[in-house]
């Protein structure tokens, strides 16, 4: 949690305690208003979960009790010390378990939301970023670039002859291989980079304020790490290698937009399959071929 949203939701405790706290003093009544110590349960349970509801549950209780024993509760209460005490008890122990009870369901549904979250910009199998935010993110990006000047590179990768490898070996095992080269290529980047499965054996690396030769580099280095890699064959081939093919572009050098920025470094990745797999290509050597 932002130290800012903290500090709000901290506020906001603290002033909703003190206004049911004060309503309490003026009324005299802790008995009519004591359910506004929910206000800040609620809060608590919605920004905290289980353990910040129990703490402001706790508060609560003890404020209740504070206002009971000062008399501020009407003659409802039996005069018996031990009826009082009962009562008191037996309030606390409702109060904290309703704070419990807030706080174990805010933060099942905020895992729950945490998840979908997840699901929605992430792929599934390879956990790299899915092409919805993909393209969303290359966007933002395009629009960084242009307001401060700065060059942005992508790059598209493909794994090659990876069909033949599902059809030879089995789809689980190709499974194994997007999950093994998307590590590598995540591992290979810097944290500001974005790298998602742009579909199939494809994967896309956008690549803020890096120019087309530095960009070049990081798809060779990636391609060279790639290659080194061994995965599962079967009993004639326990052993199998699988390489990678790229293309790069770069903006504003080779597109104005970011669809073109997608079809340029499409072409360059073209290329270097034509050219035997195994290698990358950028799209100047594209527009040349």
């Amino acid at each position: 949690m932002e130290p800012r949203v903290h500090l709000r939701n901290c506020l906001l405790i603290f002033i909703t305690l003190a206004f049911a706290s004060l309503i309490i003093y003026f009324a005299g009544n802790v008995h009519m208003y004591w359910f506004l110590y929910a206000v800040p349960l609620l809060i608590a349970a919605g920004a905290y979960g289980v353990y910040g509801t129990l703490v402001v549950g706790g508060v609560s209780v003890g404020l209740i009790a504070y206002w009971v024993l000062q008399g501020f509760y009407p003659g409802t209460i039996a005069q018996s010390p031990v009826n009082l005490k009962d009562e008191i008890l037996l309030g606390m122990g409702t109060f904290l378990a309703a704070a419990f009870i807030l706080g174990y369901l805010s933060d099942k549904g905020r895992k729950q939301r945490t998840m979908l979250e997840r699901l929605s910009i992430h792929d599934s199998l390879t956990g790299l970023h899915n092409y919805g935010y993909f393209t969303g993110t290359l966007r933002d990006e395009i629009k960084r670039a242009e307001r401060y000047e700065t060059p942005l590179s992508f790059i598209m990768m493909d794994i090659d002859y990876f069909k033949e490898y599902n059809d030879i070996f089995g789809h689980e095992k190709g499974n194994k291989v997007l999950k093994r080269i998307a590590q590598v290529l995540v591992k290979g980047v810097r944290e500001i980079d974005t790298v998602a499965r742009y579909g199939g054996e494809e994967f896309a690396i956008v690549l803020p304020s890096v120019g087309k030769k530095e960009a070049v580099l990081v798809a060779e280095r990636l391609r060279e790490k790639v290659a080194t890699l061994e995965f599962e064959g079967d009993k004639d081939h326990p052993v199998v290698k699988r390489t990678i093919s790229a293309g790069v572009a770069s903006y504003p050098r080779d597109a104005k937009s970011d669809t073109e920025l997608i079809v340029v470094a499409d072409h360059a990745l073209y290329l270097a399959k034509r050219e035997g797999r195994n290698k990358v290509c950028g799209y100047e050597a594209a527009k040349q071929a």
